[in-house]
């Protein structure tokens, strides 16, 4: 797009909803795309375009269009955000000019959406996404960020696409919080597989603690040599494919053992006797058993090892007080309130702002237009953390403590 000053006063508008429909050359935005089409310059490319067609229905797309005086539309900014969250992602913007694109950011920031459930808790922090393969800041943009209160996140540890630099998926995030920031922050990893969150959220808390195992160098290619790590991890932990939190804890545990951290011995509260994550083998009994002794070597290691095991619900106001008293706390959630997978998965709480929580979730649902900008430092209010974690039929709640 042509950058030509632009000085007339700006005006900003918001719409529900980012589907693509045929773009015009005339400049004007359809109000169900948000994507400008402005006779001034060249078109976005495909691939920046392709930010804008992803189906994203369950984060709540919007859209802020940003006129001038004469109506002409200047800007436009792209935002979603994951239910139960409270946080809203500037996914793109497109501007004519500089000024443009600080109206267009600024007014993104201040906009939000509410619903009558529940489901969409006010932000306490809204993140911009950079593209560098498609769209990198230019210095006065940065600055224009930084003037507006976001602050450059540190990159994340090489892993899945959009942590690589290398990938033309690579993002950057800036996060602009509206309050008190987070001061315990946790190394980012995204899973590689569809069954390692377990081990990956053990490896974020350990990486904390200075473990050193992942790379964050491990960037040129694929990232591998962090991967062999992570399924390592995942072998040690795994009740296959999941990892059961006790398992999870031993292995952790082992962990520590082996490398000399300065952590105390993990500990898990289960709030069933029952061995637990076995409900997708209740109709292949071999299966199943052999699941079920993984389980119950794990509660033997578990034993030896010291790893107390208390059986108990526990409210998510103590989680909440075991991570203000530093402790990190591995949660046992359904996927699906958060992303609509109907799977059981692991986070890692690692810092608590009020009553909210602060996780770094090792999926990242690209398939819907995730990045690592979404699912680390992601804030979720106790609300929210009560409904995920909750796990089977009846439900079961699960999570493991490493005390710092």
């Amino acid at each position: 797009m042509n950058e030509t000053a632009s000085t007339a006063p700006l005006a900003a508008s918001i719409d529900d909803g980012a589907a693509l429909p045929a773009l015009s050359t005339e400049p004007s935005i359809d109000a169900s795309s948000g994507v400008l089409a402005d006779g001034s310059g060249a078109m976005p490319g495909e691939a920046r375009l392709a930010l804008w067609r992803i189906e994203r229905d369950l984060w709540a797309p919007r859209t802020v269009r940003v006129t001038d005086a004469s109506g002409r539309i200047v800007a436009t900014a792209l935002t979603a955000g994951r239910p139960h969250a409270a946080y809203r992602k500037i996914v793109d913007v497109l501007a004519i000019d500089a000024a443009a694109f600080r109206a267009a950011v600024a007014a993104a920031a201040d906009d939000a959406p509410t619903a009558v459930d529940g489901s969409r808790p006010a932000p306490i922090v809204v993140k911009f996404e950079e593209h560098p393969a498609l769209a990198p800041l230019d210095a006065e943009r940065e600055a224009m960020l930084a003037d507006l209160g976001f602050v450059r996140d540190p990159d994340p540890l090489p892993s899945v696409p959009s942590t690589r630099p290398g990938s033309d998926a690579f993002t950057r995030s800036w996060s602009k919080w509206l309050g008190a920031a987070p001061t315990r922050p946790a190394p980012y990893y995204g899973q590689t597989t569809d069954v390692t969150c377990g081990a990956v959220t053990a490896l974020m808390s350990l990486e904390r603690s200075g473990l050193g195992r992942l790379r964050p160098d491990d960037a040129g290619g694929d990232a591998s040599d962090n991967q062999n790590r992570e399924l390592d991890f995942w072998r040690r932990a795994t009740n296959l494919p999941a990892c059961e939190p006790i398992g999870l804890a031993v292995a952790t545990a082992g962990e520590i053992g082996t490398t000399g951290l300065t952590l105390r011995t993990p500990r898990v509260i289960l709030s069933t006797e029952e061995l637990v994550l076995l409900e997708e083998w209740r109709d292949q009994p071999f299966e199943r058993r052999l699941r079920e002794q993984l389980q119950h070597d794990s509660l033997r290691q578990a034993a030896e090892l010291g790893v107390e095991i208390e059986r108990r619900w526990v409210p998510v106001e103590e989680i909440r007080d075991l991570v203000v008293g530093g402790a990190d706390v591995f949660l046992l959630i359904a996927l699906a309130p958060l992303i609509g997978d109907p799977a059981p998965h692991w986070i890692l709480a690692h810092d608590v702002i009020d009553d909210v929580l602060i996780v770094s979730d090792p999926w990242v649902e690209a398939e819907h237009g995730e990045s690592w900008v979404d699912t680390s430092a992601l804030p979720i209010p106790l609300a929210g953390v009560d409904l995920i974690t909750r796990w089977g039929d009846p439900a079961y709640r699960g999570v493991v403590v490493v005390p710092r």
